[in-house]
């Protein structure tokens, strides 16, 4: 199924990204973004459902807690990054 992961600067921030958005009644699980899609070694991803998104991201940006980065989990496990 897929999905959108929203990068995080720490686990602090995909902490308060996550507790904002189940608030809000979006599903939002953070964990460790998989190998590759940062460089950071202390980035975190905060996973939305593929329909969330632009409400995930509106909560966010009125809570001041805008992503880093967005990408799109396609079902085939790939990753597309998407501007936002």
């Amino acid at each position: 199924m897929p999905y959108y992961l929203l990068l995080s600067r720490s686990i602090t921030h995909a902490q308060r990204m996550s507790r904002t958005l189940e608030r809000a009644g979006i599903t939002a699980r953070f964990f460790r973004p998989p190998m590759g899609l940062t460089d950071r070694g202390c980035s975190y991803a905060v996973r939305v459902g593929e329909g969330s998104l632009p409400a995930a991201l509106s909560w966010l940006r009125e809570e001041g807690l805008a992503p880093m980065r967005v990408f799109y989990a396609q079902s085939d496990g790939t990753f597309s990054e998407i501007t936002i």
